[in-house]
């Protein structure tokens, strides 16, 4: 009876556990595939030129900011360089005529100068001369004024004593009257050369046959007017030149950078396809090569639609790559659905026509994108298991002894 019974029990927890495994293994949700995947950057031709490739073989890993290839450009676009170069050359030639201009007007201008100053000095002499002159004349009228004062004094008293006649008194009036206007004259005279002494000594010269310059400093003027013409079209034309060769400089370095490139690779990677042979000329923005970035790696998994509205993102599961007895741990990051063709353009792996028909779930896990074995293993397979199954012990005890 005993014995009954105990193999009633055992039967029943072998049932038991039987069905635990069945259901375990049954609600536990494992993807059909999963691969290693991850971003691929397409590198462009940053200039039109040929192609030097310095890395060829596909699978090559790189490294940040290696050099992948060279391009250079046997006919560069330097047409605005050149009319940058033209423009300044006219404008120093232009530049060097006026300086030249200026070279010639100074020499003229230190003549005029001293023209109108030797001018000045002798109309200055001259007036002083005359106002001199003009002194003497009028102490030789105030003499003969007071001489004619005398004989008209002489023959008025003459004439009361009837000793002289009456035209001779009349005479002497006139003359003595004719003495006072002579002094007058002789007087304003004076102030007249005084007047235009002064001005004359201020360098304006007065006169009744000239105008207020003389033609030595009309032509000082003029030519300082255009020297200072001259002087403002050359302070122009520098500050043109400065500019232009400014720009000339800067379009060198731009028809420079425009002429050679490199491309160099953005990230740690590895170099997946060729879109360019070496010595192909290629344009501006063409497609050169495409690069894995395997900082990007995640694993890409498809799993049935019960399964797959289980799910949410952020839940952990385990990835095992297939011939391997690491597990390493992730969670879900993306849940894309079924016909998710258009996400897999940027990604290295693409989705086969089995996968499409099922559902897509995107897998990150920095375990594996951490490990050096595995950190970009793009194209490996493996499991992903979205929650603990009962025989996983026993999987991965028959992994590591090469039966899993």
């Amino acid at each position: 009876m005993n014995r009954r019974v105990l193999r009633f029990v055992i039967g029943a927890v072998i049932i038991v556990v039987a069905l635990f495994v069945i259901v375990g293994e049954q609600m536990a949700g494992v993807s059909s595939n999963a691969v290693v995947n991850a971003q691929v950057l397409i590198l462009r031709a940053p200039i039109d030129g040929e192609v030097n490739l310095q890395v060829k073989a596909l699978g090559t890993r790189v490294t940040p900011n290696q050099p992948l290839a060279t391009l250079s450009d046997p006919r560069p676009d330097d047409l605005r360089l050149v009319d940058l170069q033209r423009e300044l050359r006219r404008v120093g030639i232009d530049l060097e005529r006026l300086q030249a201009l200026v070279q010639q007007l100074q020499p003229l201008r230190e003549a005029f100068a001293k023209q109108a100053a030797d001018y000045a000095k002798g109309r200055v002499s001259q007036l002083e001369t005359r106002l001199g002159e003009a002194n003497a004349t009028l102490d030789a009228v105030q003499a003969r004024l007071r001489d004619s004062e005398a004989s008209f004094r002489r023959a008025s008293e003459l004439g009361r004593t009837g000793t002289v006649s009456g035209a001779e008194q009349s005479r002497t009036r006139a003359a003595f009257e004719v003495s006072g206007q002579d002094v007058e004259a002789a007087r304003h005279r004076i102030e007249y050369l005084k007047i235009e002494l002064a001005a004359a000594r201020n360098g304006t010269f007065l006169g009744d046959s000239y105008n207020d310059t003389p033609y030595s400093q009309q032509r000082l003027r003029e030519t300082e007017q255009k020297l200072s013409e001259l002087e403002t079209e050359i302070r122009e034309r520098t500050e043109r030149v400065k500019v232009l060769t400014e720009q000339v400089a800067e379009e060198r370095v731009r028809a420079g950078r425009f002429r050679e490139a490199r491309i160099l690779s953005p990230t740690t990677g590895i170099l997946w396809e060729l879109m360019s042979g070496g010595g192909e000329y290629v344009r501006r923005a063409q497609d050169v090569m495409r690069i894995v970035d395997c900082t990007t790696t995640i694993v890409t998994a498809s799993v049935r639609e019960s399964l797959y509205n289980r799910l949410q993102v952020g839940d952990a599961v385990q990835f095992r790559l297939l011939g391997d007895t690491q597990v390493y741990d992730g969670v879900i990051a993306r849940l894309a659905g079924s016909g998710a063709q258009t996400i897999y353009r940027s990604l290295a792996i693409g989705p086969s026509q089995e996968h499409l028909k099922r559902f897509d779930v995107a897998i990150s896990s920095p375990a594996l994108a951490s490990d050096p074995k595995t950190n970009c293993a793009v194209g490996r397979t493996g499991r992903v298991v979205f929650s603990s199954r009962p025989l996983d012990f026993w999987r991965r005890l028959l992994a590591e002894i090469g039966l899993g």
